[in-house]
């Protein structure tokens, strides 16, 4: 949920794209104190590029419907110690298909900025180290029935699998954070109509999960709801996991189902789903904020 790169659709309001429009997508960058010693000789100006992407849990810049690149062009240089902004202005056609990432409708976002001489990786977005890279996954919706319903696309890492039951290559785990720290409740709260964030502090009496038809799922924890969990530590978030077989060369939509019975209306939950490693390495994610009318 990065704080520096936004997508405001001049109909639908924050974080989606309107067909037809001008959506502007603001880049914010930062160029590190002297002291940092971190410098870049002969470099006057940087190459900031955006993409969008459906929402998404992996993102990655070489398999195809993954993500898409909105523009690559120039910016001033900032000083030093001090931020820069940059507006691209995206003007998505109505959809064409179902995975095309420039579908108007809420996106997920990328952006990248590194100095005029640097050259982008080409195969992934997330090289451990780099700090060029800004990445915004953030989805809110309105539900006024009980039964959410919510798709994510995602790939799996390493070299495709040709066996009739592939071998699980990653985990999802979904997380209902009742427990949110200051910058999520800010975060979430100024993408909420005016009444502001009345979050749901207490597990869903009926949980949550990620539908895993047809991923080979294994080693499946629900800890999601009382009935299966019923005393949760304190501080504790109701969650729910599984290892998985993705695809790796091509986008996998997968679905997160949440029964919302008992919620009241004006209330909110925020999950956050996740997929990673077996060992926690982080390979995507996207923050769900599901207000009940």
């Amino acid at each position: 949920m990065s704080p520096d790169i936004h997508l405001v659709g001049p109909v639908s309001g924050a974080d989606s794209g309107d067909a037809g429009q001008n959506n502007p997508i603001t880049v914010t960058f930062h160029r590190k104190p002297s002291s940092s010693n971190c410098t870049f000789p002969g470099d006057e100006s940087l190459i900031v590029e955006v993409w969008v992407a459906n929402p998404s849990l992996a993102i990655s810049p070489k398999i195809h419907e993954s993500a898409a690149r909105v523009e690559l062009t120039g910016a001033a240089l900032p000083l030093e110690g001090t931020s820069g902004t940059q507006q691209i202005d995206w003007s998505p056609l109505r959809a064409s298909h179902t995975n095309d990432p420039q579908n108007p409708g809420q996106k997920c976002l990328v952006a990248r900025a590194y100095p005029s001489s640097g050259v982008a990786n080409v195969a992934s977005f997330f090289v451990p180290g780099d700090h060029h890279v800004a990445q915004r996954n953030l989805c809110v919706v309105t539900s006024p029935t009980t039964n959410l319903t919510f798709s994510v696309n995602t790939f799996g890492p390493g070299k495709p699998q040709t066996v009739i039951k592939p071998l699980p290559n990653a985990r999802l785990r979904a997380v209902m954070d009742i427990h949110p720290s200051q910058f999520v409740r800010n975060t979430v709260s100024s993408r909420l109509p005016h009444q502001g964030l009345r979050l749901h502090t207490a597990p869903l009496e009926f949980g949550f999960k990620f539908d895993l038809t047809n991923l080979h799922a294994s080693d499946v924890v629900d800890h999601s709801h009382p009935t299966t969990f019923p005393s949760f530590p304190p501080n504790t978030n109701p969650f729910f996991e599984a290892r998985v077989a993705l695809e790796t060369q091509h986008v996998t939509p997968v679905t997160f189902l949440a029964n919302l019975k008992g919620l009241p209306a004006g209330e909110v939950c925020i999950f956050h789903l996740i997929q990673a490693s077996f060992t926690d390495d982080g390979q995507g994610g996207l923050t769900l904020v599901v207000l009940k009318t």
